[in-house]
């Protein structure tokens, strides 16, 4: 999460005579009649708190184009602030950048398949003048997929305002739209029962977050986009294997979300130190011991070591699966004592039965309280990830997480590639010259990023970061024959950007709120990370039911 105070755009020293894009345009977002051929999952035990859908309903998934959107009631609507109405739902995720006085360009930065209604109120009247379901059609879509890891962005917020490569860009444009493509939040939509009207429980959902009431356990304002990611895992995990490891990921936000505290320092200044299996089983150890009342584990998540933002919430929960929520899981955690997991799945039971139990009382998260959000019953017969890859022929490190972390060499990547796509024409000058230009104002950032604000210009950091930028600019702005050229002379680069520029405590590993939504595209990016296990894959566009027609 960032601050929401708005950005006014850079004022610019000339405006485009003409514009002529210098990169193929991206063509407008699809929406396919059935999602990917993934297998679905199948229906879980009736005593499970969760509900799904059969793969044979994915075609009734309601996943609405861009023409179905009202752009008067949309723009009614405010999110963290108002910004230009928005004229074409088709360009909602599409930045304007501008490259020199004669040329810009128009760049897709995020690909949507469509848009998924959803609102916290439980009826809304929609675009068409209905009364609909506010819940409906998310409750659908999390019944056939689990949950959702969702980055909440700026586009909205943020539309119409250009790129404008000439010359430094305000600090938070720059932080905000390029680096962190307007992504400043992320948080999981999950599974939830509720009492509808006139009475009895109506399919729903609910959210976690880090701060942990933050959003009120919902969606949040109907201004609110979001970008929604699932979960893909390889063919030879079974449907209710895959549903048992969302299941189990959500019971672990459950127990994580009340003891787990939020940073001071959230905007770049908090390191992430997750990283291996070794320090994913203390953290987690250390949770279970603190939901049991052990006082050491619970002064372990004072440390601000172990605070984690709202990005980094989802990042633990998303390893979590080495170590399914259920008694073979938990007991490789607690060294094999079962009257601990017998304790702590108790806890399930009664969040379950909808009774009082430790992390109901110690939760702020106000849907969980309640007991809409309950915690379904993971198989116990759920091996851990790592095992069932072993199983299958995967080779897996034993000391790996299955979704490793960004490093800066992966932030600073992905911000050029999304809004100065070079794979798209990487023998166009000018968007060579825009990212040497580009890389040069990256300067300020970096020195913010990697913790060195204040620091003398002689601090010999601060000195390294200097020079590395320089080195790059002059890179950039050179010819190359081939993007496959381009490509191996950046990694050597960012090769270098990653042990020089590692920053004041160790922060060499981030989690920024755009990792999901760039590993969810799947745009062929070989330089992100890789990790094992599933995959993220975008789903949709979260907007207001009340917009729909």
């Amino acid at each position: 999460m960032q601050s929401s105070s708005k950005s006014q755009p850079p004022s610019q020293p000339q405006q485009p005579t003409s514009i002529t894009p210098s990169a193929p345009v991206n063509p407008s977002p699809t929406v396919p009649s059935q999602p990917s051929q993934d297998p679905s999952p199948s229906p879980a035990p009736a005593q499970n708190p969760t509900q799904t859908i059969p793969a044979n309903a994915a075609s009734e998934l309601p996943l609405y184009p861009p023409t179905a959107i009202d752009l008067r009631r949309f723009n009614e609507l405010v999110g963290d602030w108002a910004g230009k109405p928005v004229d074409d739902m088709k360009k909602l995720f599409v930045k304007k950048v501008i490259l020199d006085d004669q040329t810009s360009i128009d760049v897709e930065t995020i690909k949507v398949p469509g848009f998924i209604g959803i609102t916290d109120a439980l009826t809304v009247i929609d675009a068409s003048g209905k009364q609909v379901s506010g819940h409906e059609d998310i409750a659908k879509w999390l019944g056939r997929d689990g949950l959702y890891i969702c980055t909440f962005q700026w586009h909205k917020e943020r539309y119409g305002e250009p790129i404008d490569t000439r010359r430094p860009m305000e600090k938070e444009v720059f932080t905000e739209a390029f680096m962190k493509n307007e992504g400043h939040h992320s948080g999981a939509v999950v599974p939830a029962k509720r009492f509808g009207q006139p009475g009895g429980l109506i399919d729903s959902f609910g959210t976690f977050n880090e701060p942990n009431d933050y959003h009120r356990g919902m969606y949040g304002k109907d201004g609110y986009v979001a970008v929604a990611q699932r979960l893909v895992f390889p063919n030879f995990v079974t449907p209710a294997q895959a549903r048992g490891y969302t299941d189990s990921i959500i019971c672990w936000m459950a127990l994580l979300n009340p003891y787990v505290q939020f940073p001071a320092d959230y905007n770049g200044g908090d390191p992430t130190n997750i990283s291996d299996r070794a320090s994913l089983k203390e953290f987690l150890r250390n949770a279970l011991l603190a939901a049991l009342g052990d006082q050491n584990a619970i002064a372990f998540f004072k440390d601000p070591l172990h605070k984690c933002y709202c990005a980094e919430f989802m990042y633990v929960s998303l390893n979590t699966p080495v170590y399914p929520f259920n008694k073979q899981g938990l007991s490789l955690l607690l060294d094999g004592d079962m009257q601990k997991v017998e304790q702590i799945l108790e806890m399930r039971k009664l969040q379950n039965e909808r009774r009082a139990n430790t992390l109901s009382v110690q939760t702020t998260n106000p849907e969980f309280k309640a007991y809409n959000i309950l915690m379904p019953i993971v198989p116990e017969h759920l091996p851990p990830l790592d095992a069932l890859m072993t199983q299958n022929g995967q080779t897996i490190a034993p000391n790996s997480i299955p979704f490793p972390p960004f490093k800066i060499s992966h932030v600073i990547r992905r911000a050029y590639r999304t809004l100065l796509p070079r794979h798209q024409a990487v023998d166009d000058m000018k968007i060579a010259k825009a990212q040497a230009r580009m890389f040069k104002f990256m300067e300020p950032a970096l020195i913010q990023q990697l913790g060195l604000q204040g620091k003398p210009e002689t601090d010999p950091q601060v000195v390294a970061v200097k020079q590395f930028v320089a080195s790059v600019s002059q890179q950039l702005e050179q010819p190359f024959p081939n993007y496959a050229a381009f490509s191996q002379a950046m990694d050597a680069c960012m090769a270098q950007a990653d042990e020089i520029l590692a920053g004041e405590g160790a922060r060499s590993r981030f989690v920024p709120p755009r990792i999901y939504v760039d590993l969810g595209q799947n745009d062929g990016d070989a330089s992100l990370p890789k990790g094992w296990g599933f995959r993220l894959e975008t789903v949709g566009a979260l907007v207001a039911r009340s917009v729909i027609r």
